[in-house]
């Protein structure tokens, strides 16, 4: 492996107390992560030359080649340096098994697993990057990698290093130069001209990235959020049903609608009509509508409790239909309003009634969720809990069930305003009290 070290740039190492420094090895053709150890410099050293991984035995204290008695060594095809310098990545082509008891990596003891999402990652179908765009993309990695090592060694005679040593202002100038260069190109009728321009425009647009510390994957991720959401709206208004509103609805809609800002009504308009296809056809004590019931617990907390953060509003609407459609996931709410009030309506969710976890874990496991949860959370949850203290009576509930009800709320949901400093949650604790002691 001389020929890497001689071509590596001179990057700082920082090896702990003891000399020592943390290496996780990486299967190079699937990407599995296989074990971790430690190395010192000398084993760092060793490997470079032997390009067979080397690790420091903290227990045995001396040096040991990976697969050196089983046969199961490690040919190293890359080494990676954190940006703090501090750890390693070894992407390597594995001979054997990686773990001393025979499984592929030491990896697989299994302590958590979301099965929700485990089983929505199961269906999801993989998208290798095969074919022209596939390789385009692997050769643009290759050469923004190559510009990090240019932009560090900053070898004589390369076009590259008089564009980092000259730095922002040049690679700039240089970048605007081709983009209008492609503009000209793209104004005749020559495609390979107009493709020369486009590769002299994409390798200065990577130079910019090295010198800003752009990836390609912050491309990527940037790009796939933005298809995603294009996706997700094309999706809605191709096969959105103009959903019949329940009884009773119009008018309360309107009124909340009065109430918020206008910048908030698109994203109020998609949460209500996952609202209502949530709560189709359902009924609550009484026979009125149920969707009636998430649109006046939105107007307690916006006209009563006077929250009017967009996660706030969006969280208060939604807040049931996790727990009454099986069909809406948590996933789906990620996507289309994003991690903070989709976190916020499995807070206000019991859980157990999806997952099948026992009522009486479900219940604690519910309860110790909502004492932990963000203030605004909690008060969405007691704005809830006062439209059913309200909308009890003459429902043909028994006195029995109400005082239970009301038990229940005292000792659970009473005390999660209790010393607390959020006006919200102050305010929304006030009218609970009220209700409760009515």
């Amino acid at each position: 492996m001389n020929d890497i070290t001689e071509h590596a740039p001179k990057l700082e190492i920082k090896w702990d107390h003891n000399g020592l420094l943390p290496c996780v090895l990486q299967d190079a053709r699937s990407g599995d992560v296989l074990t971790l150890a430690y190395m010192n410099a000398e084993s760092f050293h060793r490997t470079l030359d032997s390009g067979l991984v080397t690790f420091y035995s903290r227990s045995r204290k001396q040096l040991w080649v990976k697969g050196e008695t089983s046969g199961n060594t490690m040919q190293v095809v890359e080494l990676k340096l954190d940006c703090d310098g501090d750890a390693l990545v070894a992407r390597v082509l594995p001979q054997g098994p990686a773990c001393h008891t025979g499984e592929k990596d030491c990896f697989f003891q299994t302590l958590h697993t979301d099965l929700e999402r485990a089983a929505q990652l199961k269906a999801e179908k993989p998208s290798p990057t095969i074919g022209w765009g596939g390789q385009l993309g692997q050769l643009l990695e290759e050469v923004r990698t190559l510009l990090q090592d240019r932009k560090a060694r900053k070898p004589e005679g390369s076009y590259s290093t008089y564009l980092f040593t000259k730095g922002l202002d040049k690679i700039l100038k240089k970048l605007g130069e081709e983009a209008t260069e492609a503009i000209i190109a793209a104004k005749g009728e020559d495609k390979n001209a107009l493709s020369g321009e486009l590769c002299d425009l994409l390798f200065h647009m990577l130079v910019l990235m090295v010198q800003k510390d752009i990836s390609l994957e912050d491309l990527r991720r940037v790009m796939a959020q933005r298809h995603q959401k294009d996706e997700h709206e094309a999706k809605a208004r191709d096969t959105q049903v103009r959903l019949s509103k329940p009884e009773g609805c119009e008018a309360l809609e309107q009124r909340l609608m009065k109430q918020v800002d206008t910048a908030l009504h698109r994203d109020l308009t998609r949460a209500l009509e996952v609202m209502y296809r949530a709560h189709a056809g359902q009924k609550r004590h009484g026979g009125k509508a149920y969707a009636t019931h998430p649109l006046e617990v939105t107007l307690i907390a916006v006209e009563e409790v006077k929250m009017r953060d967009r996660n706030e509003i969006l969280a208060a609407v939604l807040h049931d239909v996790l727990e009454d459609d099986m069909k809406t996931t948590p996933q789906q709410l990620v996507e289309l309003f994003g991690e903070d009030t989709a976190n916020a309506v499995v807070l206000l969710t019991k859980m157990y009634k999806r997952d099948g976890t026992p009522k009486e874990f479900g219940l604690q496991r519910y309860y110790d969720g909502l004492r932990s949860a963000p203030g605004w959370v909690k008060a969405v949850k007691l704005c809830d809990r006062v439209h059913n203290l309200r909308s009890m009576a003459g429902t043909g509930l028994t006195d029995e069930y109400m005082a239970k009800y009301r038990k229940e709320t005292r000792n659970n949901l009473l005390p999660l305003a209790a010393s607390s400093v959020n006006q919200s949650l102050l305010k929304a604790g006030d009218l609970l009290l009220k209700e409760l002691y009515k």
